[in-house]
């Protein structure tokens, strides 16, 4: 995980790249800057003791493949979190028309007291799709949005959590589970690193980034070449969507060892986005959305 300076000067430089293409609009571009430019102010900022006091799976465990902590125990800060989803949700009207109507029943509901805050972090913590789902309803113009202020506002601490509990296990070791060694859940994107290009995997909720066998389903292990496929676009150099034909699923990888290019994944993932339309076209599916919610 990149240092926040440097990760604001690659953000920086991935949004014009996003502008430049012009595929999302500009709005909607400007969010992301301001979301993800404070998400990497506050990432050192979090206060998450408990992540080194708190006990974890010990040693022979983590080997037959359980997480360092469930997900659905996993620290955050909460007055933080609690801090960035009002000043993200302040940021909304200024968005898109469809966000900006999302934003006002939001706020209407949190003033009200309909919504529960820490009833929604711990949704998130639980990866409970169905309590978002009533929520979904009551914003028909952006069903995502819920969920996506919440997540924006706990990822600081997620992943300040992430990284204190990464010195408790060795994210360098190849790990063969599909899922997250620190938390358990499913992975984001995938890289290739260094020349002998070792595959990480970035972890969807936690963004732990962990080294993983490079010629494998990440999500059902299938290690069969023949049920393993890969689609490229000239629009997308350096990265690729990697599909298994036994689960049906995919994931994007970047590749930019040749390329004059540094990985920032969630960047990445949503500057490739036209890959994913390629996927879906192909009848594949991702089992974990965008950081944005797409």
């Amino acid at each position: 995980m990149l240092e926040a300076r440097k990760a604001q000067e690659l953000l920086v430089k991935k949004i014009a790249a996003c502008r430049t293409r012009g595929f999302l609009p500009t709005e909607l571009l400007d969010l992301v800057e301001k979301i993800y430019t404070r998400q990497l102010e506050a990432r050192d900022q979090a206060n998450v003791p408990a992540a080194e006091a708190m006990t974890v799976t010990d040693a022979l465990q983590q080997s037959q493949g359980a997480p360092l902590v469930e997900r659905s125990r996993f620290p955050f800060d909460r007055d933080q979190t609690a801090k960035l989803f009002h000043e993200f949700l302040g940021f909304l009207p200024a968005s898109i028309p469809a966000l900006a109507e999302a934003a006002t029943i939001i706020s209407k509901a949190v003033a009200d007291g309909r919504l529960d805050l820490d009833a929604a972090m711990q949704a998130h913590l639980n990866g409970d799709e169905a309590w978002f789902s009533g929520w979904a309803k009551e914003t028909p113009s952006a069903p995502r949005t819920l969920p996506m202020l919440v997540q924006a506002a706990m990822t600081p601490s997620l992943e300040r959590a992430a990284l204190n509990l990464a010195s408790r296990t060795d994210l360098t070791k190849s790990w063969p589970h599909g899922h997250c060694p620190v938390c358990g859940s499913m992975p984001i994107m995938s890289d290739l690193r260094e020349k002998e290009g070792f595959r990480y995997n970035i972890c969807g909720f936690c963004h732990a980034e962990y080294h993983a066998p490079r010629l494998q389903c990440p999500f059902c292990l299938e290690k069969d070449m023949a049920k393993l496929e890969y689609y490229e676009a000239k629009e997308e150099p350096g990265v690729r969507i990697n599909a298994c034909k036994s689960c049906k699923m995919y994931i994007k990888q970047t590749d930019f060892r040749n390329l004059d290019r540094r990985a920032l994944p969630l960047m990445d993932d949503l500057e490739s986005l036209p890959l994913d339309v390629v996927a879906r076209d192909k009848k594949y599916k991702r089992p974990t959305l965008s950081a944005w919610g797409f």
